[in-house]
């Protein structure tokens, strides 16, 4: 196989398999393991078109059909330590505590944020942080808040004990979260091909399998998520026991072309309706008592429209910065979502908990004890952190500056935006180069935080891209999902009520999600090309 980057198809044609035999193995020749990949191959692509794990080719579409192309896989499953997959699943609930504590406390919170706030006064982060005062002003109706988060991290080998691998967090997501639907089907499908192995060898002699059944984790990301948001509509429904039929509004980008990991979930709640960031304002409105009103399309037989009241928020879109520019009225719509009574999947202090600035600040010294209680799950959590440094005019700031600007010692570093989620990063040399050609005073709106520096396993992984099969060193990424239902337990927050006590009324790890490219592909995205939805192996 190819072990060329990810990106180049090619040349010619398809590329060679190669012998995958053992030394000293005699029982195939080339052409039988030519023809066993070139079988598993089939096998994937028809997993994956019949399970829908698919990408929607939307500016495509004819009036009947619309193609599309199936998720980048990989083939086989990808080794990761047990202890360490246990270690992840073990610290999301304190995780997903930490956040939901940080978010809740506006002094701390704000004090964080404020110098991206002024020194970008029409950018995202200000425009999400003048929602949250708008409804601070206003009064806040609705106490109750959810989310479904993920905690991404990489084994790192720590270069001064190389025989150590430890777990580090990539980063934490707390806003629209993609990929658990997918990570599930793709699980799905190696205990299928592993089964149908274990099956070809027969049943009575499973020792030659390279997988056993435990090795491969259960997944049940789909039926968790749903269970989670259930919860909080059956919430609302305890709290607003009106006679409007109720729904679920799912909140979702125009062109959408990741339905596959979005569908499920509509098709496993009760009343759940997609409605376009772009239409909310034409599609909803505000009662008296600030309920939020959805008016379904007409169903085409004649039938006008059908008004429903939201429970729950759920959204998959207001994210992007071009979302919020003056032209969307992206503001107006986050606005009126937030100021509504219906629970929001996440909040807007959630949303803005997920900054880059706010994982850093986090990994500050003291600073997780300061929201934990638990003193040696704080101490796990902290350890999991990578060292992360401000681009502003404190001592630190002045260091990360001389770090990031010196080509020799940018290569440990990446440079992040101070955005939610991942992408938009700036790696190594290209550090230096980036930051020399924008004004310095925007440096302050990246964190500079110490690369993960993950080992590399003797058995190559073999994946399959939109451009080739790939069989060479690869790297992971594992994320852990997480539900939590929380409550201010001070109803109607102003200003002056100083920092929000929050019950956490449900928090629960829901799944995980499981991600590999080609070593030297910095980013993780699947729907982005980079990389595969995977299957962890557990060692």
């Amino acid at each position: 196989m190819s072990g060329n980057p990810i990106y180049a198809p090619p040349p010619g044609p398809p590329p060679s398999f190669g012998s995958q035999l053992a030394e000293g193995d005699e029982g195939d020749s080339d052409d039988e393991v030519q023809k066993s990949y070139t079988r598993l191959i089939s096998d994937i692509k028809d997993y994956l078109i019949t399970h829908g794990h698919l990408l929607k080719l939307v500016r495509f579409e004819t009036p009947s059909r619309v193609p599309a192309v199936g998720v980048n896989v990989s083939c086989q499953p990808t080794p990761f330590p047990r202890h360490l997959f246990q270690q992840a699943t073990s610290l999301q609930l304190a995780m997903t505590e930490l956040y939901i504590r940080a978010a809740s406390d506006d002094d701390w919170l704000h004090s964080i944020l404020r110098p991206q706030i002024e020194g970008e006064p029409t950018g995202l982060l200000a425009s999400l942080w003048d929602v949250w005062v708008k409804c601070r002003e206003a009064g806040v109706v609705q106490s109750v808040s959810c989310a479904i988060v993920r905690s991404d991290y990489m084994l790192h080998v720590d270069a001064e004990r190389e025989a150590e691998v430890g777990l580090r967090q990539v980063e934490m997501n707390t806003f629209a979260v993609a990929g658990a639907c997918h990570a599930e089907g793709v699980a799905s499908m190696h205990r299928w091909l592993m089964r149908k192995d274990m099956a070809e060898m027969g049943n009575a002699d499973t020792s030659e399998s390279p997988f056993q059944p435990d090795d491969l984790p259960s997944n049940h990301n789909t039926s968790a998520m749903v269970s989670g948001l259930s919860a909080a509509r059956s919430n609302y429904q305890v709290q607003f026991p009106t006679s409007h039929p109720k729904c679920i509004l799912m909140i979702v980008q125009p062109f959408n072309f990741n339905i596959g990991d979005e569908r499920p979930l509509e098709y496993g709640l009760l009343a759940c309706y997609r409605c376009e960031w772009r239409e909310v304002l034409s599609r909803c409105h505000m009662g008296s008592d600030r309920e939020l009103f959805y008016s379904r399309p007409g169903n085409g037989k004649g039938k006008g429209s059908k008004l429903f009241e939201v429970s729950v928020v759920y959204y998959r879109a207001g994210y992007d910065v071009e979302e919020y520019n003056e032209q969307s009225g992206g503001k107006e719509t986050r606005l009126m979502l937030e100021l509504s009574r219906a629970i929001k999947c996440p909040d807007v202090k959630m949303h803005l908990a997920g900054m880059k600035s706010v994982q850093r600040a986090l990994a500050e010294p003291g600073t997780v004890a300061r929201f934990l209680s638990d003193a040696p799950r704080a101490d796990e959590v902290m350890a999991t952190f990578m060292p992360m440094l401000p681009l502003d005019s404190t001592s630190q700031g002045l260091e990360a500056k001389r770090l990031a600007m010196d080509p020799k010692l940018a290569v440990d570093y990446v440079l992040k935006p101070n955005l939610e989620g991942g992408g938009h990063n700036l790696f190594r040399t290209d550090i230096p180069a980036h930051l020399s050609r924008i004004p310095e005073e925007d440096w302050e709106r990246h964190i500079l935080m110490r690369l993960i520096t993950p080992p590399i396993f003797a058995k190559p992984g073999m994946l399959l891209t939109g451009q080739e099969v790939y069989e060479g060193p690869v790297v992971s990424e594992l994320g852990v999902l997480g539900f939590a239902l929380w409550q201010n337990t001070r109803r109607g927050v102003t200003k002056q009520d100083g920092p929000g006590k929050v019950e956490i009324m449900k928090n629960e790890t829901l799944g995980w999600t499981f991600k590999t490219t080609p070593t030297g592909v910095d980013e993780m995205s699947v729907v982005k090309g980079y990389g595969c939805f995977d299957c962890p192996l557990l060692t």
